[in-house]
């Protein structure tokens, strides 16, 4: 293995399993008020057959107004991808959380969801950023990347 290529030799390999993620900036102002909620739809989908191991959020920007706790689901509102526990996003900070049910099956493509709760109104959010992570092992190749099959 090289070593600026150990994440596709892992893909590529007879077993074919590498660590992979998808990620997205996001500001106050890409989130659609439902309510007290702020919602979002992340661009990128989790492939059928990763394993999720968690997500980790990096808040650049506090998000004001209330309590701003976020979940990360497969379903508007739901954590499967965080532990259970709401990651709060009212202070600058890195926080890690594992997956709720560890090593959770995707077994069609899933689509990831935030979904931040003010605790009274998304109108009084008027400032926050954060890059939002969510790892999974790949169980397929994922030849998108221009990388050829070796084996």
């Amino acid at each position: 293995m090289s070593a600026g290529n150990v994440t596709t030799e892992l893909e590529t390999s007879p077993v074919g399993m590498g660590m992979n993620k998808v990620s997205q900036w996001c500001d106050h102002s890409d989130f659609t008020k439902s309510t007290r909620y702020g919602t979002l739809t992340m661009t990128q989908t989790i492939p059928v057959g990763a394993f999720v191991i968690g997500s980790k959020v990096t808040v650049t920007e506090a998000f004001d107004g209330g309590t701003n706790n976020l979940k990360i689901g497969k379903t508007s509102g739901e954590d499967e991808f965080c532990d259970g526990a709401n990651i709060a996003v009212g202070t600058a900070a890195v926080v890690g959380d594992s997956a709720e049910d560890p090593l959770e099956f995707i077994s069609s493509a899933a689509t990831v969801y935030l979904r931040i709760d003010e605790g009274s109104d998304w109108d009084d959010v008027t400032t926050g950023n954060m890059l939002v992570e969510v790892f999974y092992f790949s169980t397929a190749v994922e030849l998108g990347k221009g990388h050829p099959l070796k084996y």
